[in-house]
């Protein structure tokens, strides 16, 4: 004879007749007996089907097997409870934290709140508490949070486990067996009483983890919060924050400092309150920075938000993180006399603690936009001051709170001022340099920001195998590191590459594409750059005419915001598109000699060789070449290295050939 038999064990109670029947069969192994686990998602899927009458969408079932954790019961009730909504979305739409809870069923509810009603009265007051701290627990919290003896929460919790409420997933860890189980006992849970033990729960956790509280801020928080503790629940949400950062999780910092600030609501009208908020607005501008980009309007808001509550409350370190993301955002706005006054403030700040000197790292957004200004041999000089000055692996706290490590954007940065100097090889050592460090620090946003500066001087040194390699690794680099404003740059450079490798509308309109969407996120700075690599590209595929406007583009970037740099090139390319569409000659000539004039007043003498070669190429077989050639030669001599560069190879044939 066979007999078989259900039966939910931990609803048998431990004197019924079955316990001792089982017994006996099991010794006389007369028994087999067999726990049915939870569905997979495709068996989920298909008993779903069955109740629906119809396959459900991909999106829909696993909403469904996160839901129901694959619980028969549950998965059959939830579909009819839902009807036709159970299909969830139809059209496709996303899933994710943003996705609508399915409501637990009447009879799910019903079936898991009579299991709850079977505890004696201590024992679902500790399924209370432990619902209150979360689907996973530990017995020291328990016990911490518990107010009782440790024998009595360990009796009640041998108890919840024979249950199957809760139960042991690692020594002295324990989850509930299903979500709903917990989601119910929660909500029986009284107003008053949640209070009470959210409040216990937080408090415990900090007295549990006093030494350091970091990792566990975002529980403490989320406690505090539902205590309605709000001000401590801002705190912790602060270091949470914080702790996140560390670990380069920027997006989960942001959603914490985010929380932290819809909280201050609850708070009083105060001083005590808008410094709890600026404290926020000075950690998130650097991470929306990060996240967002330089210039996004994210970053933009924070700023003008914290010059307020700095007007209010703040104080002079405050004030001194606000000017210098003040400075950060106007650069990369190619706001570039912003930068100035900016600096100027920050200054003053530190003038006034005459106890702290200023940090040798506040200049170098200063710094760096006296490149773009066109001051390239000072930038150059500052910057090898302060670097030189300074030790990388040390933290340097203005620029560590402003979320990136300036002795990695001064070495790229560097790098290109040495390229425009004339100094190709010792720019690239300064650019590998910046990347090591980067990668030695484990930086993810500072070695997007090294990657992408390397692609960039690789572009200038017209190395252009190189460049697009090394332009498709940084934009690989920035885009899985989430870094907006650098893999803008980086898709410029890789769409420049392309277009340069095979020149025709499709890549000139890509890379024109790509220089309008870098605009669009607010950001200016190199757009005569960009817009100079268009020219050339125009000038490649014969559309003389389009690249002559990009040139126009390129001169009124310059003049709307000062960003001389770049000057000389673009005069250098109006001669060559020019000379390609056959203009008179005066007027080609008159670009080069404006190029040339240009690049020596800034002592760019890479853009200077470029312009002579030009012009001498303009010239080659006239009786007026004379002067051309004797600047070039005199150009080509000065350079000590990098003489194996496209650049000068280019000015020593052009030399060769006029002997």
């Amino acid at each position: 004879m066979l007999i078989l038999g259900t039966a939910r064990w931990e609803e048998v109670p431990p004197q019924h007749p079955l316990r001792s029947l089982l017994l006996h069969l099991r010794s006389t192994v007369q028994v087999t007996e067999l726990t049915l686990q939870p569905f997979d998602a495709a068996e989920t899927a298909k008993l779903a089907a069955q109740v629906a009458g119809r396959e459900l969408d991909v999106d829909a079932v696993m909403r469904l097997y996160r839901e129901t954790e694959g619980n028969p019961l549950f998965v059959v009730e939830t579909i009819r409870s839902q009807g036709e909504g159970a299909s969830g979305n139809e059209e496709g739409g996303q899933s994710g934290a943003s996705e609508p809870v399915i409501p637990i069923p009447s009879k799910v509810q019903a079936v898991i709140s009579g299991r709850l009603a079977q505890l004696s009265a201590p024992a679902r007051e500790l399924a209370y508490l432990a619902a209150a701290i979360g689907r996973a627990f530990s017995l020291d919290l328990l016990i911490q949070a518990g107010h009782t003896d440790d024998e009595s929460i360990v009796r009640v919790l041998e108890e919840i486990c024979q249950k199957r409420i809760v139960q042991e997933h690692s020594p002295n860890n324990y989850d509930f067996t299903h979500d709903k189980l917990r989601e119910i006992a929660y909500t029986e849970i009284s107003g008053p009483q949640r209070w009470l033990l959210h409040r216990r729960i937080a408090q415990a956790l900090e007295v549990m983890n006093a030494d350091d509280l970091s990792p566990i801020s975002g529980q403490i928080a989320w406690q505090y919060e539902r205590a309605a503790v709000f001000d401590r629940a801002i705190a912790n949400y602060q270091r949470a924050a914080a702790a996140a950062q560390r670990l380069y999780a920027n997006e989960d910092a942001v959603n914490l400092l985010s929380r932290g600030l819809v909280l201050l609501e609850h708070l009083l009208p105060g001083a005590k309150r808008d410094g709890q908020e600026l404290n926020l607005q000075l950690a998130l501008a650097p991470l929306y920075r990060m996240t967002k980009g330089w210039t996004s309007p994210e970053v933009e808001q924070s700023l003008d938000r914290t010059m307020e509550l700095c007007d209010k409350v703040g104080d002079d370190a405050q004030r001194a993180q606000m000017f210098y993301g003040l400075e950060s955002l106007y650069v990369v706005q190619a706001k570039l006399e912003k930068v100035q006054l900016a600096s100027d403030e920050l200054h003053k700040l530190y003038q006034r603690a005459q106890a702290t000197p200023t940090p040798l790292e506040a200049d170098m957004m200063l710094i760096g936009s006296r490149l773009h200004l066109g001051r390239i041999a000072d930038a150059n000089e500052a910057m090898e001051r302060i670097l030189d000055a300074a030790n990388p692996s040390q933290p340097h706290r203005i620029t560590e709170e402003q979320g990136w490590n300036f002795a990695v954007h001064g070495r790229a940065w560097q790098a290109h001022a040495l390229w425009l100097l004339g100094y190709p090889q010792s720019a690239l050592r300064r650019a590998l340099e910046g990347v090591k460090l980067a990668n030695d620090l484990g930086q993810p946003f500072n070695q997007a920001l090294a990657a992408t500066y390397l692609a960039m001087l690789q572009q200038l040194c017209a190395d252009e195998a190189t460049a697009k390699a090394s332009a498709e690794k940084a934009l690989a680099l920035t885009t899985e590191y989430k870094t907006p404003y650098y893999r803008a740059w980086s898709s410029i450079l890789v769409f420049n590459a392309e277009a340069r490798e095979q020149p025709g509308p499709t890549t000139i309109a890509s890379l024109r594409e790509s220089i309008e969407s870098f605009k669009a996120s607010g950001a200016r700075l190199r757009l005569p750059y960009y817009f100079g690599l268009l020219a050339q590209v125009c000038g490649h595929a014969g559309r003389v005419e389009e690249g002559l406007v990009a040139v126009d583009e390129g001169m009124a970037a310059s003049r709307a915001h000062n960003e001389r740099w770049w000057d000389a090139e673009l005069h250098r390319l109006r001669g060559e598109l020019l000379l390609a569409g056959g203009a008179d000659s005066s007027d080609i000539e008159a670009a080069y000699r404006r190029a040339i004039e240009i690049a020596r007043s800034q002592q760019a003498r890479a853009l200077e060789l470029r312009a002579a070669t030009s012009l001498v190429r303009q010239h080659s077989g006239q009786r007026r070449a004379g002067k051309a050639l004797h600047l070039l030669q005199d150009l080509y001599s000065w350079f000590t290295e990098g003489l194996d560069s496209p650049d000068l190879q280019a000015a020593a044939s052009v030399l060769a050939k006029s002997k």
